[in-house]
C-alpha cells in the first residue's frame, strides 16, 4: 500500500475515534448543584406552566424518582437519601434538562429548594413547516480524507414525520417525497415537537430525530433543511436543522 493512502487511512481513523470520545464525554462537576432531600421542579414555556414533561432521576444506575409536571408546570421530588443523582427531563422526546446534583447528609443554608426550567422559548422559529431530508455522505473513490471532505446530498425518501403540539395534544403526519422534501400546510402558529423516523437514502437507513419549532407567521425564514451525518472528522454526527428561505 502506497505510503500517502497508508497515512490517509490512519488519519481518517484518528479523527473518528477522537469524534466517537469526544462525543460520549460526560462528567459531574463538584457533583453539580446542592439540593435538599425534598425538592420541586418547575417547569415553563413562554413563562406559561408545562404540563406533561416526565422526569427521572438516576443513582448508581437505580432510578430513585421518577414523575410528570402538572397543570402547574410541577412535579415534586420528595425524601432522597444523600447522595450523588442525575436528573433527566423530557417531552415528546425533547429534552427539557440533563444535570447532576448531590443531596448532603446534613443540607447547608445554600442547598436549593427548586429547579426551575424553560422549554421551547428559543425553539427554531419559521413562518412554514416546510422543507427537505438529505443525507450527507462522505464521497466514493478517493482516500479517505479526499471523501470525507467531497460529500455527496442524498434526499431521504419515505420518511415518516409526525408533528405534535404538546400544549393542544394535536397530531399532524406527513412524509418525504422522493425528492426528501415534505410540508405541512394550513397550521395554527404555536410551538411543535417534529418527530422524524425511517426512511431511506441510497443504501443507508436514518435515525430518529426530534426538533422543536416554532411556527410564527412573521419568521424571516419559511424552509426547513435537515441534514443528517455520520460521527468522523471531528463531528458527533446526528441531524442538523438549517434554516433556509424558499
Amino acid at each position: 500500500m502506497p505510503f500517502g493512502r497508508f497515512l490517509s487511512i490512519a488519519i481518517a481513523s484518528l479523527l473518528c475515534a477522537a469524534a466517537a470520545f469526544g462525543c460520549s464525554m460526560a462528567g459531574c462537576l463538584n457533583d453539580g448543584d446542592e439540593l435538599r432531600p425534598t425538592f420541586t421542579i418547575l417547569v415553563t414555556h413562554a413563562e406559561k406552566p408545562l404540563a406533561g414533561v416526565s422526569f427521572h432521576i438516576i443513582a448508581k444506575g437505580t432510578e430513585r424518582f421518577s414523575g410528570t409536571t402538572d397543570e402547574a408546570g410541577i412535579v415534586r421530588v420528595e425524601k432522597l437519601t444523600p447522595g450523588l443523582y442525575w436528573l433527566n427531563g423530557e417531552i415528546l422526546g425533547t429534552g427539557v434538562a440533563y444535570t447532576c446534583f448531590h443531596v448532603s447528609l446534613r443540607p447547608s443554608r445554600t442547598a436549593k429548594r427548586t429547579l426551575t426550567y424553560k422549554w421551547g422559548d428559543d425553539a427554531t422559529s419559521t413562518s412554514r413547516i416546510a422543507g427537505v431530508l438529505v443525507d450527507s455522505q462522505p464521497g466514493k473513490g478517493g482516500t479517505p480524507i479526499w471523501n470525507l471532505i467531497h460529500r455527496t446530498d442524498v434526499p431521504i425518501v419515505g420518511a415518516s414525520l409526525k408533528l405534535q403540539d404538546p400544549i393542544t395534544g394535536a397530531n399532524y403526519v406527513a412524509s418525504s417525497d422522493r425528492d426528501g422534501k415534505f410540508s405541512f400546510e394550513a397550521l395554527p402558529d404555536g410551538i411543535y415537537v417534529m418527530h422524524i423516523e425511517g426512511g431511506v437514502a441510497g443504501d443507508r437507513g436514518y435515525d430518529a430525530t426530534d426538533e422543536v419549532i416554532s411556527l410564527d407567521a412573521s419568521a424571516s425564514h419559511n424552509w426547513l433543511e435537515f441534514r443528517r451525518r455520520e460521527a468522523g472528522g471531528g463531528s458527533c454526527g446526528g441531524t442538523e436543522l438549517e434554516l433556509k428561505n424558499n
